[in-house]
């Protein structure tokens, strides 16, 4: 793993060494005239012709257009283009081009996900990252998912901002190392096309897309059919999702509705077990536990009401969502069943006058979980003992949220401009426990061994609130070149499974919000051929919530984060262009007693470089070919640092040739050295290593029939 390493480091080291020397040289050349704004296109884009930055634009930093170069922090734009071009089977495959992601894979459409971070694991693990649909959570705060990005209509048009470090002054809990938002298509941009992908493990998608425009009314219809036989021995799945939108426009006014449903119906495989498993190429085709499925449905809604009269504008946003989901908790003696959902209504308000932005959310959520289990636990006598057949939990939750916030920005000179900002969020639970309190079983009955494993707290209400600041400075060096620095907080109030989903002998969960303290300092800027962006980071996050090894829930402890990570785009030449997209980073633990003697340890899960490049090529006009290399360093797989994984390389080759004017055709060959490698990897005390193991090489072909725009 040190040739790879050494790789990755060197590849990285000179990127920044070379951004480095010609930004340095424009700043020199600062008081001459400035050269034209431009930036790299799309992978996808079929003309070669750069693109000023300025015209970037994000709606997701503040909930209004944008522009990339007045933005107060890390952001990454990936357009539906560019999506478009990876036609990822997993949303991992597309992120990997954003600096400070690590999102590790899993079976079907599951991951575990990372930002600025290491891969989050555990009940709150799904709080860390915020995702949502047009700035819509997809989950309610304190109801969130692991997985919950495999509902976005991202194969429908989409497109994706993230943001990355704690955002928690717009978007409130859960915006603690960063956001994610999904933006459904633009009216007049996506066109009207079917599209049919194929590939290895019987995998096929088709889906259409109609973009339509009347008078005063646009209107967009989408919808995707995805099924895949999977890699894995019984680990396929089918999922379907359908966007419809409509915007009214009537002179200053708009109105935008947005209406997105999701099906899923998946086996699910489980780790391997055992040092190196994955590099078998036949034991990484099994699955241990082919009895493990997930089902999950989704609705969401949401009317966007907006105005702009110029100096002032304003928007409020009803909106209201449900969400299903059935899974076998496979990784748990017994192997019970999980059923949880929760239902919301909410609202989003907006007032945008002149340099202040300031706003009011509103939600409401009913949640329930019920957790049972139908067959004897096998094992040990201990586990046969305390792990009873019937209910494990059953309990509703009713929440409540209010959250005002303020933002200011203040052009404090014609190159500076100040952004103060301050959110507070106001949440309440409202627990009932459905059956008995305490360690027993359903029959009220006290297990041996002192009492069984799952303990119900009494029915209570819970209350968090938190405020969350901001202070940013934007610098304009150049006219195509910015400097950014801001201090942050970010936070995250307990989810509802922390708090209400306990074990052993512990009745009650005394938990605190999760709070993370940022100081960003970043540098954007372009030149006549180049692109760049790059930041360093610190920072600091206490009152983890974590699991002791009395198995209770408790707030404690603290992790440092600290890295830099940056993206570069360079057209090399008429046909070429190159991007590389890399972050390095070191995340250690603090004092943290319930993990044992862990502090200066590098978190598990962490690994300090990752990486990936796109090299385009146009060969000829309607033909383009794309060389992807993607880097995972080495990283620990427990705390005590005892564990650890190697970390891979792997190499995607992708083209797409524009066959006519309606007609395309795309193919990827991923994994393109076959590669045995782990999408992830970790350590547990009771079963040893672990591993997700990577698919093999992977051919992939999409036919896309353009009939009318």
């Amino acid at each position: 793993m040190h040739s790879y390493y050494s790789l990755g480091a060197l590849s990285f080291a000179l990127s920044f060494a070379f951004l480095a020397a010609v930004a340095a040289g424009s700043v020199v050349a600062a008081g001459s005239a400035v050269a034209d704004e431009t930036a790299v296109v799309d992978e996808t884009a079929a003309a070669n012709q750069a693109v000023e930055v300025d015209e970037v634009i994000l709606v997701s930093a503040s909930r209004h257009i944008t522009p990339l170069n007045e933005v107060v922090g890390s952001a990454t734009q990936l357009s539906s283009e560019a999506l478009a071009a990876v036609n990822a089977q997993h949303i991992q495959q597309a992120l990997v081009q954003v600096p400070g992601v690590t999102f590790s894979r899993g079976d079907g459409v599951e991951y575990l996900p990372g930002l600025r971070s290491p891969v989050q694991t555990g009940a709150g693990a799904c709080g860390s990252i915020l995702s949502t649909i047009d700035g819509i959570p997809l989950r309610a705060a304190g109801f969130c998912n692991i997985n919950e990005l495999f509902e976005a209509p991202t194969e429908l048009g989409a497109s994706l901002e993230v943001l990355s470090g704690p955002w928690s002054t717009i978007y409130g809990s859960n915006a603690l190392t960063g956001v994610i938002n999904v933006l459904t298509p633009e009216f007049g941009l996506v066109g009207n096309q079917a599209a049919l992908s194929i590939s290895d493990n019987n995998y096929y998608q088709f889906k259409g897309l109609l973009d339509t425009q009347s008078g005063d009314n646009e209107f967009i219809a989408a919808l995707s059919h995805s099924h895949d036989g999977g890699y894995r021995d019984s680990s396929g799945y089918n999922q379907q999702k359908l966007l419809v939108k409509h915007r009214y426009a009537a002179g200053a006014a708009r109105v935008t509705t947005s209406f997105n449903a999701s099906r899923l119906d998946q086996q699910t495989a489980a780790y391997l077990v055992g040092k190196d498993s994955y590099k078998d190429k036949a034991l990484s085709k099994t699955n241990p536990s082919p009895e493990a499925y997930r089902k999950a449905h989704s609705l969401r809604l949401a009317s966007q009401i907006d105005q702009d009269k110029g100096d002032w504008a304003w928007q409020i946003t009803p909106y209201a969502r449900h969400v299903d989901m059935e899974f076998l908790q496979h990784f748990l003696p017994g192997t019970p069943i999980e059923q949880n959902r929760h239902s919301s209504l909410g609202v989003q308000s907006g007032l945008q006058w002149q340099w202040l932005d300031a706003g009011l959310d509103l939600e409401w959520t009913r949640g329930e979980l019920l957790q049972y289990q139908e067959n004897p636990t096998q094992g040990s006598d201990f586990l046969q003992a305390t792990i009873p057949v019937g209910k494990h939990y059953d309990y509703e939750v009713d929440s409540l949220m209010a959250s005002p916030f303020v933002q200011a920005n203040i052009q404090v000179s014609d190159a500076l401009r100040l952004t103060l900002a301050g959110r507070y969020d106001w949440q309440q639970y409202d627990y009932n426990n459905r059956m008995n309190s305490g360690r027993v079983d359903e029959q009220g009955y006290t297990c041996g061994f002192g009492g069984c494993r799952y303990s119900r707290p009494e029915s209570s209400k819970d209350r968090f609130g938190q405020f969350s600041p901001k202070l940013g400075l934007n610098y304009r060096l150049t006219q195509g070149q910015h400097l950014f620095t801001n201090a942050s907080r970010g936070h995250r109030a307990p989810q509802a499974t922390e708090l209400y989903r306990l074990q052993r002998a512990q009745s009650k969960a005394d938990l605190k919000s999760e709070t993370i303290d940022s100081l960003e300092l970043g540098w954007r800027g372009y030149l006549e051929r180049i692109n760049w962006q790059l930041a360093g980071y610190w920072m600091q996050r206490d009152n983890l919530i974590l699991r002791d090894s009395d198995f209770f829930n408790v707030s404690g402890g603290n992790t440092k984060h600290r890295g830099v990570e940056g993206q570069f785009r360079a057209q090399l030449s008429q046909d070429w262009q190159w991007q590389i997209n890399a972050s390095y980073a070191r995340h250690t633990y603090g004092d943290i007693p319930q993990l044992g003697a862990v502090k200066g340890n590098k978190v598990d899960s962490a690994p300090a470089v990752n990486a990936s490049s796109q090299l385009n090529w146009n060969a000829f006009e309607g033909l383009r070919a794309t060389l992807e290399w993607i880097y995972v360093d080495e990283y620990y797989t427990d705390a005590q640092n005892l564990h650890k994984y190697d970390g891979h390389q792997l190499l995607n080759l992708r083209g797409q040739w524009q066959i006519s004017r309606g007609v395309s055709l795309n193919a990827k060959l991923d994994n393109l050295l076959d590669t045995r490698y782990a999408e992830r990897a970790d350590y547990s005390s009771f079963a040893g290593d672990r591993y997700f193991p990577g698919r093999g090489r992977t051919l992939l072909v999409q036919l896309v029939y353009q009939f009318d725009s």
